[in-house]
């Protein structure tokens, strides 16, 4: 845990010297291409009782007790305007108390790859699909028989290939956005075939984000009890499971310091079958960069512009402006104006874009449209046409 905190305060030490605000991405909000982020996450559970195959809750034996660390990275590139790329990798901890004996293991759990595709985005709601492919970094011993499973030894979990694919939804209607997702998923130890699902809905303050959503696993229930193999899971029935279900409530905040959100998660499962009931929180980062934007395109490529002028006059609600070009410069009505915010030293920052409104022979208005920037327009930006 202490290389994750030390990396933890890299990343917000580095985060500084950004410009741009994050956000929390929805799972069907992709990078904008040649972008990147790195996410790293550490989540703390514990068991209270166990579900067993048939949804009944059981006690712990007396004295037993299970915990586990996951601490996750993911690097995400983007290839192109609707195509992600990520890295995944899993370091684990388990711990406890098994029949009166100490039990602990920990190590590098596993590592792996994933692939989103983005479409179209319709009424504000984004769609994806995605792919996911995990292999675990270790090996588990299979015992002969159950009696001959040491009570002093603990799996980090179930070993062997995963992998899954579905489906992404966002849906943005600001303050609020709602984000779900579903995907089969074939975990590893031929364990069944399962669908993985989440519904979340996030309230955007400025900075501040409110969380709130239900994820669990449907079992597809394909696996049976002579098919499982004799394994030190100790006190424990997230691993060696039959046909596992659950389903866990979380509350949470997300809070953006420029190229960085921390994000807080605390869950509950209340219900489930062949697995543990417990609690578990998490505490994330995620850093990003902005990649190519339509911000970025158009600063580099001042070429394009026809008409080069200066801001004038700026109305009392700023939703108008004034400009020194006209009829005489070939400034025609309906042409699409951009305004930038520049200085001496040669920087550009693209503010807003609108439409030539009204035209006179040295003059024109500009009906301004959308707003990159909360920058004051004043008199001497420029305004470049096209």
């Amino acid at each position: 845990m202490s290389k994750f905190l030390i990396f933890f305060l890299s990343v917000l030490a580095l985060s500084q010297a950004a410009h741009a605000r994050a956000v929390s991405r929805g799972g069907a909000e992709l990078l904008n291409p040649k972008a990147y982020s790195i996410g790293l996450n550490a989540s703390y559970f514990t068991t209270t009782s166990i579900f067993d195959e048939d949804g009944v809750e059981k006690p712990l034996n007396e004295g037993d007790n299970f915990k586990m660390i996951n601490s996750d990275l993911k690097i995400s590139y983007g290839l192109a305007a609707n195509l992600e790329t990520s890295l995944l990798f899993r370091y684990r901890s388990v711990s406890g108390m098994n029949q009166q004996f100490a039990i602990s293991n920990s190590g590098p759990e596993s590592a792996g790859v994933e692939a989103k595709y983005s479409f179209p985005t319709v009424n504000n709601t984004h769609y994806a699909v995605g792919v996911y492919y995990r292999q675990t970094l270790y090996s588990n011993t299979t015992y002969p028989t159950a009696a001959a499973v040491p009570p002093d030894v603990v799996i980090l979990g179930d070993d062997g290939t995963e992998y899954g694919a579905g489906l992404f939804v966002t849906h943005l209607a600001h303050p609020w956005k709602l984000d779900g997702q579903a995907l089969y998923v074939s975990p590893p130890n031929d364990l069944s075939g399962e669908i993985q699902y989440r519904g979340e809905g996030q309230y955007q303050f400025s900075e501040l984000a409110l969380v709130g959503g239900v994820e669990g696993i449907y079992s597809l229930k394909r696996s049976q009890l002579d098919q499982k193999p004799n394994l030190a899971r100790g006190p424990t029935s997230m691993f060696n499971s039959l046909n596992r279900e659950w389903v866990a409530p979380y509350v949470g905040l997300n809070y953006a310091f420029d190229k960085v959100v921390l994000t807080l998660r605390g869950s509950t499962v209340v219900s489930g079958q062949s697995t543990d009931k417990g609690t578990s929180g998490t505490v994330g980062l995620i850093w990003s960069t902005q990649g190519v934007t339509a911000e970025s395109v158009k600063i580099e490529s001042f070429k394009e512009y026809h008409i080069d002028a200066s801001v004038l006059k700026v109305s009392a609600r700023g939703n108008f402006i004034k400009i020194d070009q006209g009829l005489s410069t070939d400034v025609e009505k309906g042409m699409k104006f951009d305004i930038y915010q520049t200085d001496y030293f040669g920087g550009n920052v693209l503010v807003a874009s609108g439409v030539a409104y009204d035209v006179g022979a040295d003059w024109a208005v500009i009906k301004l449209v959308k707003k990159y920037k909360e920058i004051e327009i004043k008199p001497g930006f420029a305004a470049r046409g096209y």
